[in-house]
């Protein structure tokens, strides 16, 4: 299965380990990974595994750029913690009309991110967290389980 990932700011320490956690996951089970990210969130992957040992093969575009030249894929996952990021989301799912979900994470009230995520039709799951990348982590074992 070809899995797109979106990756919005990097402000929340967590997002970079639970992007790579979920990049090992996802390629452990044969999926081709896609990820369209904010420049500074890709610059950190690519500092986070400069050899590409983990990086191998996996697509990459700035955000933007994933709305003009499509990637070819079977499911969309979105993984933020704030509003822009929930646009971003909202929005490929519409450019590429394919099953889409997410996980909404942050220490504030997440209840309106979520409710604009239903409201679309897409499947969402929020936890709170910011900093520790472990409950982020657990909750993506459960989401892709089945994958």
């Amino acid at each position: 299965m070809n899995i797109l990932i979106l990756l919005g700011c990097p402000e929340p320490p967590l997002l970079i380990p639970s992007f790579m956690f979920l990049l090992n996951l996802l390629k452990s089970k044969g999926h081709q990974v896609y990820v369209a990210g904010n420049p500074s969130a890709l610059k950190l992957i690519e500092s986070a595994d400069p050899e590409h040992h983990y990086l191998k093969g996996v697509g990459f575009q700035p955000i933007d750029n994933g709305l003009k030249d499509k990637f070819d894929v079977d499911y969309i996952f979105g993984l933020t913690h704030n509003d822009a990021g929930i646009n971003y989301i909202v929005t490929y799912k519409m450019v590429y009309n394919k099953e889409t979900s997410a996980l909404i994470f942050g220490t504030g009230e997440l209840g309106g991110l979520t409710q604009i995520l239903d409201e679309n039709g897409i499947e969402n799951k929020s936890i709170r967290a910011f900093h520790n990348p472990t409950p982020i982590n657990v909750m993506l074992k459960r989401i892709f389980k089945e994958f």
